[in-house]
C-alpha cells in the first residue's frame, strides 16, 4: 500500500467518494443557485447545465420509466409514501399500512410515520444470517386485507439492507406483492451506483438511490425511479402554479450536488461493471478475518455484497482486559485506516468496496497485528 494512501473502510461513505478530478470541476457551482440562472421553472428540464440530459442518463442507468433528484433516499420514500397515501389512502382504496422487511433502514420507517402510516414488518431468519424471508410478505398482506379489508398502501424492500448487506429475493417479494395489488418501493441506496440495476427486471414500481452513499456524489443528493401508471400520483402538477411538481415543491437539488452527479455518471456507468471484482475483495477479507481472527460473519452466505458485519469477541475482550473501548479506532487510525466506529468493540461493520487486494491484505494483516499484540502485551509498545 501506498505511504501517502488512506484507507476508508465506511460502509456508508465508501460507495460516495467523488473522483478527484471531478472535484475541482464542482468549485464554480459551490454557490446556492449557481444552476439556476437559464432555468425556466423546472429544475428537471433545465439544459444550461445539462439536468435535462442528466435525468434521460438515469432513467437509461436505472431502467425506469421516470427519474426525479432528491435529496436522498430518504426522501424520494417519503415524496412516494405520502402521494400515495393521499391517492389511496385518504379515498379509502387502500390501509394506512407499509409492509416492510424485517431489516429496513430506520430513514424508511420515519419515512412511513411521517406519511400517517402504520409499518408492519416481514420476517428474518435467525442469527446470523438475518435473511428477509420473501414468503412472509404473502402473510402479512393477507392479514393486513383481513384486519382493514382492503390491501396495504405499499410494500417496502430494501436491496441490500444497511445491517448485513443481505440482497433479498427481489423477484420473489414483488410477483408475491404484485398478486395483491400491492405497488413495491425498493431502497436501493447500497446498490444503485455500486452494482447495475434495472427497476423494469424487478417488477416494482419505485426505487430510490443515494448519491451520497453509492453514487459517488457529494452530497444531499438522491434519485427517484419510477415505472408505470403511479408517476401520475406521484409527480402530480400544481394547480396554481403551472408546470411545478406539488411532491417535490417545485423544485429540488441545486447547485453542486446535481452538477457533481452530471459529471459523475459516466464513471458510475463503468465502475458497475466491476461489481463482481468488489465481491471478490469482500469474500476474501471475510474469509481471512474468519479464519485468522476468528470474527463471526453475519449476515447471508456466499457474500453478494461489499458491506461486511462481524462479531468480534477478541476485539471485545481486549477492550475489556485494557480498559479502552477506543483502542482499535486508535490503532487504525496510526495505520491509516479509517472508517471504524470509535468504541464500538463487541462488532464491526466495514465496506471492502474502496479495497484493491494489497489493500485487503494490508487491512486484515493490521487487524492480525494490532489483536496478537494487545493480546500478548496490553498497553506495552513491544
Amino acid at each position: 500500500m501506498s505511504q501517502k494512501k488512506v484507507l476508508l473502510v465506511d460502509p456508508i461513505r465508501s460507495g460516495g467518494v467523488v473522483p478527484d478530478g471531478i472535484k475541482r470541476e464542482l468549485l464554480e457551482y459551490l454557490d446556492g443557485y449557481s444552476t439556476c440562472l437559464y432555468c425556466t421553472g423546472d429544475l428537471h428540464e433545465l439544459r444550461k447545465p445539462n439536468i435535462k440530459k442528466l435525468v434521460e442518463s438515469l432513467e437509461e442507468f436505472i431502467d425506469c420509466d421516470y427519474v426525479r433528484l432528491v435529496h436522498g433516499a430518504r426522501e424520494g420514500m417519503f415524496t412516494v409514501m405520502f402521494a400515495m397515501f393521499k391517492e389511496y389512502v385518504l379515498k379509502g382504496a387502500r390501509a394506512p399500512v407499509v409492509v416492510a422487511d424485517g431489516n429496513a433502514h430506520y430513514t424508511s420507517i420515519l419515512a412511513a410515520e411521517r406519511s400517517m402510516l402504520d409499518v408492519v414488518f416481514t420476517a428474518t431468519t435467525e442469527h446470523p444470517e438475518y435473511c428477509v424471508v420473501a414468503e412472509d410478505y404473502e402473510k402479512k398482506i393477507s392479514e393486513v386485507e383481513r384486519e382493514h379489508g382492503k390491501p396495504p398502501l405499499l410494500a417496502l424492500v430494501t436491496y441490500p439492507d444497511g445491517y448485513y448487506g443481505n440482497l433479498p429475493e427481489l423477484k420473489r417479494i414483488v410477483d408475491i406483492c404484485k398478486s395483491h395489488g400491492v405497488p413495491v418501493l425498493i431502497n436501493a441506496a447500497y446498490a444503485i451506483g455500486r452494482m447495475k440495476f434495472s427497476l423494469r427486471d424487478t417488477g416494482a414500481d419505485f426505487v430510490v438511490g443515494s448519491g451520497h452513499k453509492s453514487m459517488a456524489c457529494t452530497g444531499p443528493i438522491g434519485v427517484l425511479g419510477i415505472v408505470g401508471r403511479e408517476a401520475e400520483i406521484v409527480l402530480r402538477k400544481s394547480k396554481f402554479k403551472e408546470g411545478k411538481e406539488v411532491e417535490l415543491l417545485g423544485c429540488t437539488v441545486r447547485g453542486a450536488p446535481a452538477i457533481c452527479l452530471l459529471k459523475v455518471l459516466p464513471y458510475l456507468k463503468k465502475r458497475v461493471v466491476k461489481w463482481d471484482a468488489k465481491v471478490n475483495i469482500a469474500r476474501y477479507v471475510a474469509d481471512r478475518l474468519e479464519k485468522e481472527l476468528e470474527f463471526r460473519l453475519l449476515g447471508e452466505r456466499p457474500r453478494r455484497h461489499d458491506l461486511l458485519h462481524f462479531e468480534t469477541p477478541r476485539l471485545y475482550e481486549i477492550s475489556v482486559k485494557i480498559r479502552d473501548r477506543f483502542f482499535l479506532y486508535k490503532e487504525l487510525k496510526k495505520r491509516k485506516i479509517i472508517g471504524i466506529k470509535p468504541g464500538i468493540t463487541k462488532r464491526m461493520k466495514i465496506s471492502t468496496y474502496l479495497l484493491e487486494k494489497e489493500d485487503a491484505n494490508y487491512f486484515v494483516d493490521s487487524l492480525v497485528e494490532i489483536v496478537e499484540r494487545f493480546e500478548k502485551y496490553g498497553f506495552t509498545n513491544r
